[in-house]
């Protein structure tokens, strides 16, 4: 479900219509009013995400719906049952992720077949984060002896609409509490949280990342170093403002519903240190990987840490696409997080500004290997920014004359993106930790609705992380 396409909109309006009149009708019998919200909140869940994909929406069920199964019985066994039953289970939940999203990479790619079935195949939108949110749910309730809930809810907690999709991938024992004592009274008061959020997450998402992606030569094939730095920056605030969009527009609609989701992007951009970054970057998917893999390996206690935080980030990048470049981002990030452990722990400290510079100049070049998904092309830019002759400024500058107006669009709107993150660091240092919070008010959020119409580019952009 897009959040920056009208017939989103046009679905969910009527649907929240159908909600508050249902709770007019319905007020005196609060706990029909309250099975009610929960049974019209999970239908409108499913057809949005039929909507947006029949193939998903099939995939979700299957998968959704295995675990229950597993999770019911599983609860009757003892520990040493339940773990052997995990072990056996995540394998068959992740099946139609490895299908449709490795098939190809592992049989074509790896082992050299040439099976142009696996070549076709559409990776179901979200299929990745709807995954990981069931396999974690699965785990919480068997090891922790946690009960099953009801049915319900625990389809509401698996296909919320809002993040079910891109994220967050929240935990049980975060969501599922709220989905059980859902409401839905659309009071005014959540959606003066709420909308300020979407306002913003939509700004983030059609007017600076879409804009940045048409400033983006995809498929650059010179050899002017300066060119694939600049496209690497565009990228950099693109993928940030595009996953950012989404997670902040998510976040605000589940606000006006009443549920508060994870704020899965904490202005990474402005973190001291890659560790930090790490932190604020997508933090569900941090979370999981740190509470699901890199503690039960061990985590930071035992001799092998370093070992532990390259297989996590490996596996971070495998989980991001099919791909060697997916896999050394992976790596390349988790050398990054031992080489600043390391540092760290032999006393050393940078001067914070020295500390900001760098970790963003490594974000930029290893963004790189997110967006070369070609090896041909990947090595070609490699080997461009590798050559001192390639840094010909002149020759920069005459490349983007030859491209028209082009060039002076990644000016703009990098200087709005730079101006952007400035924000958050400011809203940051005076709110404690929340960077989005000057953006927030009715002041802010009107100035974000001039620029959004004013900025709105007619060429739509799928959501980035719609592929994982």
């Amino acid at each position: 479900m897009d959040f920056s396409t009208a017939e989103f909109w046009y679905s969910l309006i009527p649907a929240l219509l159908l909600i508050w009149l249902g709770n007019v009708l319905l007020r005196r019998w609060s706990d029909v009013r309250r099975l009610y919200n929960k049974l019209l909140m999970l239908v409108l869940s499913l057809v949005l995400l039929g909507l947006a994909s029949w193939q998903t929406l099939c995939i979700f069920l299957t998968v959704t719906l295995t675990a229950w199964v597993v999770c019911k019985w599983g609860l009757r066994l003892g520990q040493g049952g339940r773990r052997a039953l995990l072990w056996c289970t995540v394998p068959v939940l992740l099946l139609p992720l490895l299908y449709y999203k490795y098939a190809d990479f592992i049989c074509n790619g790896i082992a050299g077949q040439q099976w142009d079935t696996l070549r076709d195949l559409i990776i179901p939108i979200g299929i990745s984060f709807y995954t990981f949110q069931i396999i974690g749910f699965c785990i919480d309730t068997l090891l922790r002896d946690e009960p099953m809930p009801r049915f319900v809810d625990y389809l509401n907690f698996g296909s919320f609409f809002p993040q079910i999709v891109a994220g967050p991938i929240e935990r049980r024992s975060d969501l599922l509490p709220q989905v059980q004592r859902m409401e839905l009274a659309l009071r005014a008061s959540d959606f003066e949280v709420g909308l300020p959020y979407v306002i913003l997450g939509l700004f983030f998402k059609m007017a600076l990342a879409d804009n940045i992606a048409t400033a983006f030569w995809a498929d650059y094939a010179g050899h002017n170093a300066w060119m694939v730095w600049l496209n690497n920056l565009l990228f950099t605030f693109r993928i940030y403002f595009d996953f950012a969009g989404y997670g902040l527009t998510a976040y605000g609609i589940a606000r006006c519903l009443g549920i508060t989701l994870r704020m899965n992007f904490i202005s990474p951009y402005t973190a001291g240190n890659i560790t930090e970054f790490w932190r604020r970057w997508h933090t569900s998917l941090t979370l999981w990987f740190r509470d699901y893999i890199y503690f039960p390996m061990g985590g930071s206690r035992t001799k092998r840490w370093a070992l532990n935080i390259l297989i996590v980030f490996t596996i971070s990048g495998i989980w991001h696409g099919a791909g060697w470049n997916f896999v050394m981002w992976g790596a390349f990030a988790g050398v990054a997080m031992v080489v600043h452990r390391v540092f760290r722990n032999l006393g050393g400290k940078l001067p914070s500004l020295l500390g900001w510079g760098m970790t963003f100049c490594m974000m930029v070049f290893v963004w790189m290997f997110f967006y070369d998904a070609k090896p041909e092309m990947l090595e070609h830019h490699l080997h461009v920014i590798a050559e001192p002759a390639n840094y010909d400024l002149r020759a920069f500058v005459q490349e983007l004359v030859d491209r028209q107006m082009a060039g002076t669009l990644p000016g703009l709107f990098l200087l709005l993106s730079f101006a952007v993150v400035l924000v958050e660091y400011l809203s940051g240092r005076r709110y404690r930790d929340e960077p989005y919070r000057l953006f927030l008010s009715p002041v802010a959020c009107a100035v974000l609705v001039f620029l959004l119409v004013v900025l709105n580019t007619s060429v739509q952009n799928q959501f980035i992380y719609f592929a994982f």
